[in-house]
């Protein structure tokens, strides 16, 4: 049976494409009727998780994401400021989420972000939804950087991959979900393979640390074997997603 889990928090990581692995957890979540009382997130996180907050169900998130108009949302920058440009007037946004303001959200959501000024990580749960979302999304020089306020924002995995902090004095279990598991690798390494393993080992102590606050974690080696930037995987993603949290939070006596 079922682990008697009524209500839970979120913690989710940035993690590209890999985002529909978070997808279904959620669906997971809804399924059994476990109530979602915070979400804090990052990166793609951050965009799940307001899409959900905004009321848009795992499995509609998913048919958008598998809609051709994705790949209308990404513009190829010639490498002036970024590799790419967001689209940020394409209407699969506002499929995607269709609200605007963090106010308007049912379910409150922290979104993390860094001050590139002041190098360090910010927590938002007001303002603009979509800027917002491309703000903690600014992975460089991929996407370019984003300002709010006369502050210069990137990524918010760069200094924290698994955001915590806020939820950390909600009195309900906490649930991290992981999209960057740190596995060995035992095959030769190009370049960017090298590149892609540095960044990922950097992350592990912060990863670690909100593992450790965790009362459930979920990350799978299995996520490893799917490429951040394929558009390809949404649904092996959802499905690895929705096992993995099946594992986690469900046991047979």
């Amino acid at each position: 049976m079922a682990r008697e889990i009524k209500e839970i928090v979120l913690a989710l990581s940035g993690g590209g494409a890999r985002g529909a692995y978070h997808l279904g957890v959620l669906h997971y979540l809804d399924e059994h009727n476990i109530k979602v009382k915070a979400i804090c997130a990052t990166s793609i996180g951050s965009i799940v998780a307001t899409s959900y907050a905004a009321g848009i169900s795992p499995k509609q998130q998913l048919e958008i994401l598998k809609s051709k108009e994705v790949k209308k949302l990404f513009k190829f920058n010639w490498f002036k400021t970024s590799v790419f440009n967001i689209d940020t007037n394409a209407a699969i946004l506002k499929k995607l989420v269709p609200l605007t303001d963090m106010s308007q959200l049912s379910i409150p959501v922290y979104i993390t972000a860094v001050d590139l000024d002041e190098a360090q990580e910010r927590v938002f749960n007001k303002g603009d939804i979509y800027q917002l979302c491309q703000a903690s999304s600014a992975l460089i020089p991929f996407f370019q950087p984003v300002k709010i306020e006369e502050k210069t924002y990137i990524d918010g995995g760069v200094f924290n991959h698994i955001p915590i902090a806020p939820l950390i004095n909600c009195k309900v279990p906490i649930l991290g979900v992981n999209l960057h598991p740190f596995v060995k690798n035992v095959n030769p390494l190009s370049l960017f393979s090298y590149l892609k393993r540095s960044i990922t080992s950097t992350m592990q102590k912060n990863t670690q640390k909100a593992k450790e606050l965790c009362d459930y974690f979920i990350e799978s080696p299995k996520i490893t074997d799917y490429s951040i930037f394929s558009l390809k995987n949404f649904d092996a993603l959802f499905e690895l997603g929705y096992q993995e949290a099946k594992k986690t939070l469900f046991s047979e006596n």
